[in-house]
């Protein structure tokens, strides 16, 4: 996958789930196949069974988040994205904005503000730090 041969990395991991259905590594790189073709479905079909071996793994948990939030599985991105959260996910607090969307998409402002405030807290400088402060003032007047 390193070396750009993405068809022969996908045989390559299909191969290892074949032998080994349970190699949770293997399902994630997968999932990053299928995120860069934007195959949302099938990236939250890998990430579920990877978090099946796996199942406090932050970054699958965090883009399962991402995936459900794509396919308009609201709940489901929100209580991965709470698992996320619960546990080390150091790199990973953009977690919260696909919490605050879901949130946001469910008509719950209040729980969207929370999450994009913790954003705030874990990642003051990310690359995501301007949208989420223009949110929380968004959110906040409307209060």
């Amino acid at each position: 996958m390193s070396s750009g041969d993405t068809v022969g990395a996908r045989v390559s991991f299909e191969k290892a789930i074949k032998i080994d259905d349970h190699f949770a590594e293997a399902y994630r790189n997968l999932a990053r196949l299928a995120l860069g073709d934007h195959k949302f479905e099938e990236m939250d079909d890998l990430l579920t069974k990877s978090l099946q071996s796996d199942p406090l793994n932050a970054w699958a948990l965090t883009y399962a988040a991402y995936a459900e939030l794509q396919t308009q599985k609201f709940d489901l991105a929100v209580t991965h994205a709470r698992a996320a959260h619960g546990g080390p996910h150091q790199g990973l607090a953009s977690v919260h904005i696909v919490a605050a969307h879901a949130f946001e998409a469910t008509q719950r402002p209040a729980e969207a503000l929370k999450e994009y405030k913790l954003y705030m807290e874990e990642d003051p400088n990310g690359r995501d730090a301007a949208r989420a402060k223009q949110a929380i003032v968004s959110l906040s007047t409307t209060k």
